[in-house]
Order: C-alpha cells, then sequence, then structure tokens
C-alpha cells in the first residue's frame, strides 16, 4: 500500500515538474552575420520579430568586427530572404449505392436509381515571404589628431654687403 501511495505522489509531481522546467528554459538569443568585413562594416541578420537580446547580441557582433572604433548604422528594416510554401490536401471517396432492380431485358436485371463509387480530392497551398531584419554598418575610421602646422619659414639673415646691381 505504502509503495503505491509514493508512485502516486510521484506521477502526480511529473508533470508539474516538466512544466516547470519548460518554463524556465533561458532564451538563446539569435543574430548572424550575412556579410562582415573586419575593420570595415557588414551586415548582420536578426529575426523578423526580434528581441532586444537578439539585438545585444548583433551589437556585440558589431563591435567586435570594428574593432575600438565607433560603428554607424548605414541602412537598417525587413527583406525578403526567401519564400515558404504550405499545401493541404483532402480526399473524399463515396462508395456509391445500388440500384433497386425493376425488371429483367432478355435475362439480364434492370436497375433503376443508384450511384457510382466516385472520389473527390481539393487542394490548397499558401505561399509566404520568408523576411529578415537586417542592420547594414560600417566602421568609423578612427579621427587622428590633426597634425601640428608647419613652422613658419624665417628668412635667413642679410649680411651687411650690398649685392651689385
Amino acid at each position: 500500500m505504502k509503495a503505491s501511495l509514493k508512485f502516486a505522489q510521484v506521477a502526480a509531481c511529473l508533470p508539474l515538474l516538466a512544466l516547470v522546467a519548460c518554463q524556465t528554459m533561458p532564451y538563446e538569443p539569435y543574430a548572424r552575420d550575412v556579410k562582415k568585413r573586419p575593420g570595415s562594416g557588414g551586415v548582420i541578420a536578426l529575426k523578423g520579430t526580434h528581441r532586444d537580446e537578439d539585438r545585444a547580441k548583433a551589437q556585440s557582433m558589431m563591435t567586435q568586427t570594428c574593432g575600438g572604433t565607433a560603428i554607424k548604422i548605414v541602412e537598417e528594416g525587413e527583406v525578403v530572404v526567401g519564400t515558404e510554401t504550405v499545401s493541404n490536401s483532402r480526399q473524399d471517396y463515396n462508395a456509391g449505392t445500388p440500384g433497386r432492380q425493376v425488371g429483367t431485358l432478355w435475362g439480364m436485371p434492370v436497375t433503376s436509381g443508384g450511384s457510382s463509387p466516385n472520389s473527390n480530392t481539393s487542394t490548397s497551398s499558401t505561399t509566404n515571404a520568408v523576411k529578415e531584419w537586417n542592420i547594414t554598418y560600417e566602421c568609423e575610421k578612427a579621427v587622428a589628431a590633426t597634425p601640428a602646422a608647419p613652422a613658419a619659414v624665417v628668412p635667413a639673415k642679410a649680411s651687411g654687403k650690398k649685392s651689385k646691381q
């Protein structure tokens, strides 16, 4: 009796444990390099419906590509990267009904009514665009300190001699 009670308690706790385990699954941010030019810039793709964590990962990737220089977002927006088609099909089959014999003709039965077996197939398909959010960025060039102005050219002192004219 005690063993079956413990089994029932464990069995009752398992669905709750499974539910809690699913709820605590951490979100894995998504961002990928579409094009990358180290020190120059690139393009990063996020899911069409992205979260703040995805944006933070993209920012981290841009910082890594650009090193210590500033990042300039050139363009940002939704782009179509492909299509997705979903098709459905349904087939109905009707076995038909036998007819009723109404008589004979030269010994062969003559029937009336009834229907022949038949089938009907219907299909539908829907095509949707697959979209991503792209961020095109450039690495800003480090601005070098402006060089000092060249020293003014001072003419040499004239000697005490007069030139001949």
